[in-house]
């Protein structure tokens, strides 16, 4: 069986749940450790299950939802700060990558600006 993204995300929330249930973690520590394990699996996605076109689509969601299990550990402000800033930082290193290598001078047999020359 191919391991998708839909059956690690029930693979995550299940554990929490079972441990939530098992009582060894609290209900709010469920949610933590179930956010958790889902935004690695989100990002472990990214490199290994999914196309390279969606690559940094699940990269981004990945780090987020890692950012919200944050707020077990810091104040809420401080996590959606953080969260925010990842955002931004992913817009940024997703553009500058994205970019298309720019051609260095013009074909052969074109003139500078970029028209086929008319043959002879």
């Amino acid at each position: 069986m191919k391991p998708s993204f839909g059956m690690g995300i029930l693979v995550a929330v299940l554990l929490a749940a079972a441990l939530a249930l098992l009582g060894q973690v609290s209900l709010q520590g469920a949610v933590t450790l179930g956010l958790i394990l889902a935004g690695l699996w989100t990002v472990l996605s990214a490199f290994v299950i999914v196309d390279e076109g969606a690559r940094s689509y699940y990269l981004g969601w990945g780090v987020i939802i890692i950012g919200l299990s944050l707020t077990y550990f810091i104040p809420v402000q401080y996590a959606v700060g953080l969260v925010l800033i990842a955002i931004v930082g992913l817009i940024i290193a997703t553009a500058f990558l994205s970019r298309a290598p720019k051609a260095t001078g013009s074909a052969a047999g074109s003139p500078a600006g970029g028209q086929p020359s008319p043959a002879s």
